[in-house]
């Protein structure tokens, strides 16, 4: 970020360039890395409440407050709560509205520094409001909690599950003391509430492993880079079913950021980012913010940079390199709990959606919508290529394709992919088991979305060498073009979601 009228250096002697590795701040202590800063740290949000007495730490007392003082201000406000959820997102464009509104970059290279950006602006009005507008200056270092929803317990995932709920203070109709209504709380079970209240998230829908196991970031400037990597990955697995699980308001790009949980979402997923980088990983050099932003489908936006508000209305364009950041905006409490395993992620390996060199050999075409029962779909060998995938195994690669995968509304519910045949064995159906794939992510192409893609939905593409190797070594493919099988997870459907795709393909490489 360079100075411009609209904006302050800060990304000069302050910052930490990421291009060259790992934060500076990030340091080792006690076996936990913690990033060392000013005060600002970011908390996991369920050691914010008593597990006894249900009492809340004021910052996150506070954080409901201030929710509700900006949910009180007009939409035109940029201090207002509307103002800062239309930054994210906006169902639909209309004359005269602030150049800030509709610009979150998902499915491209700026996903997550652009979200780091917003979380810290975010961050620093919602601090104003509390210090200054609510008169709390106790309150000078509050920074926003995250969500830990990956954290491991000694005994499990059935032990875990209290922390894949949506937190306990966003199911809480009224404040501590029972006399407010808490700005926190969304009604369960319809689209402008959450898909749940009490049901905890699978592991398989917060589990960050599978981007974690990736060693480079996954783009290039160009978005022309062919090779799976952590960005991309880590923007579906976990982010994009966090959000589809958590479903409501949280299930469309354009509506996500109006519920107070999103925040706690994205810090977590900036926190795994952090924790990727702080095990040696770096990030390619040399990139920089575009001088207008990229376009939104049905929507050319207005010509200009990203740009966001501050706690005093000051806006700032981000400008010049991508990567750099300040140094000390913040700290997370931790970088190791619920950021891994550090065990190798299940199911298959995520590609890119974009097309690589590939040899289609089998496809089943026509849309298949999705409920509450199991589904099989059948792939038809193109002449002569009936034994090609198995000879790919032995010499090559085979990319599995489900294209066209989207809905009407949020589903609620987690699709689960699988390869080979349902031998009723609990492991064919098990998202540990070898014949597991991924889960279907909708984020980004459920209704009349704003996204930067095409609105015939998601390609999601995975790399099922290894996945059909195991398979065919537990006998449940013997040859041939193998199924696959769609099984519904946890989770309630929403009536009016559709859930559905258009094509799936097997390729050999």
């Amino acid at each position: 970020m360079s100075v411009s009228r609209r904006s302050v250096l800060l990304a000069g002697a302050g910052a930490a360039a990421l291009g060259a590795g790992p934060f500076p701040a990030v340091a080792a202590a006690s076996g936990t890395r913690t990033r060392q800063g000013p005060g600002f740290v970011r908390r996991d949000v369920a050691k914010l409440v008593d597990p006894r007495t249900g009492a809340w730490d004021p910052a996150l007392y506070w954080y409901a407050k201030a929710v509700g003082w900006m949910k009180k201000r007009k939409p035109e406000e940029w201090n207002s709560w509307l103002f800062q959820a239309y930054t994210h997102g906006k169902d639909q464009p209309a004359s005269g509205d602030p150049t800030e509104w509709r610009q979150c970059p998902h499915n491209s290279p700026y996903f997550l520094p652009w979200h780091r950006w917003y979380l810290y602006w975010f961050e620093r009005i919602v601090r104003h409001v509390i210090v200054v507008e609510l008169r709390r200056p106790e309150q000078a270092n509050w920074a926003l909690p995250y969500w830990n929803y990956a954290h491991v317990e000694p005994g499990g995932e059935e032990a875990a599950a209290p922390w894949r709920r949506v937190p306990a203070a966003f199911r809480q109709k009224q404040l501590p003391g029972g006399h407010e209504e808490n700005p926190l709380y969304l009604t369960p079970g319809v689209p402008t509430g959450r898909c749940r209240d009490e049901e905890p998230l699978a592991w398989d829908q917060v589990s960050p492993d599978k981007a974690m196991r990736f060693p480079h970031f996954g783009w290039d400037e160009a978005d022309a880079d062919p090779r799976p990597g952590f960005s991309p990955t880590l923007e579906k697995w976990p982010h994009g079913l966090v959000h589809d699980g958590v479903g409501g308001l949280m299930g469309k790009i354009s509506r996500s950021a109006q519920d107070p949980v999103f925040w706690l979402h994205h810090a977590n997923i900036d926190r795994m980012w952090y924790a990727w980088l702080s095990r040696g990983h770096t990030l390619p050099p040399g990139w920089e913010w575009p001088e207008v932003r990229p376009p939104h489908k049905g929507y050319e936006g207005p010509g200009l940079p990203f740009r966001f508000r501050d706690e005093k209305g000051v806006q700032h364009d981000l400008t010049g390199p991508v990567f750099a950041f300040p140094r000390d905006a913040y700290t997370y409490d931790s970088l190791d709990d619920g950021t891994g395993t550090g065990e190798a992620a299940g199911g298959a390996v995520p590609l890119p959606a974009r097309p690589a060199d590939a040899d289609v050999v089998a496809s089943a075409d026509g849309e298949l919508r999705l409920d509450d029962a199991p589904s099989t779909v059948r792939c038809v060998a193109r002449s002569g290529r009936e034994d090609a995938l198995e000879s790919a195994l032995e010499r090559g690669s085979v990319v599995l394709t489900v294209h066209g995968v989207r809905a009407e509304e949020p589903p609620c519910r987690v699709y689960r992919l699988f390869v080979g045949h349902d031998t009723g064995r609990a492991e064919s159906t098990d998202p540990s088991g070898p014949a597991f794939v991924a889960d279907l992510v909708f984020f980004g192409a459920v209704g009349e979305q704003l996204g930067v893609h095409h609105g015939d939905g998601h390609t999601l593409r995975f790399d099922v060498t290894e996945t059909l190797r195991a398979v065919r070594d537990a006998g449940d493919w013997a040859g041939g073009v193998p199924d696959v099988r769609i099984v519904p997870g946890p989770g309630r459907l929403h009536r009016d979601a559709r859930p559905r795709f258009s094509r799936v393909t097997f390729a050999v490489t």
